[in-house]
């Protein structure tokens, strides 16, 4: 949460999508009340592998388990909304999902300890 690393790379009324990093982790939020998007690309700052450490459509959430949380997504180079790569994800309509970056080594993830699950 203290990051200096801020900014918000999508903002797209059509889509009702907001996409933004804080340090590591890139947050996307779908307002749409209908429109899922299916290989939605997002642009993000950090090159690799990413992995899902929130997902507001988590039965825990009350939501409907529409994604994989054991999925990984990686990064494709090139530009895209300004950012040096992009990683194409799914994004349920009316749900916010935080993907965090993490390195080879599942345990030694940039994933904030705070954002953990107890059980992992």
């Amino acid at each position: 949460m203290t990051s200096e690393h801020q900014y918000i790379s999508r903002k797209d009324e059509g889509d009702r999508v907001i996409v933004f990093e804080k340090g590591s982790l890139v947050f996307v939020f779908n307002f749409h009340w209908t429109n899922s998007y299916s290989d939605y690309r997002i642009g993000c700052s950090v090159p690799g592998k990413y992995k899902i450490v929130l997902d507001s459509d988590d039965s825990l959430f009350g939501g409907f388990t529409r994604l994989d949380d054991s999925a990984e997504f990686f990064t494709s180079d090139g530009r895209y909304d300004d950012r040096p790569c992009s990683l194409m994800v799914y994004a349920p309509c009316r749900t916010a999902v935080v993907y965090a970056a993490v390195d080879g080594d599942e345990d030694s993830s940039l994933v904030p300890i705070s954002l953990v699950p107890d059980d992992v």
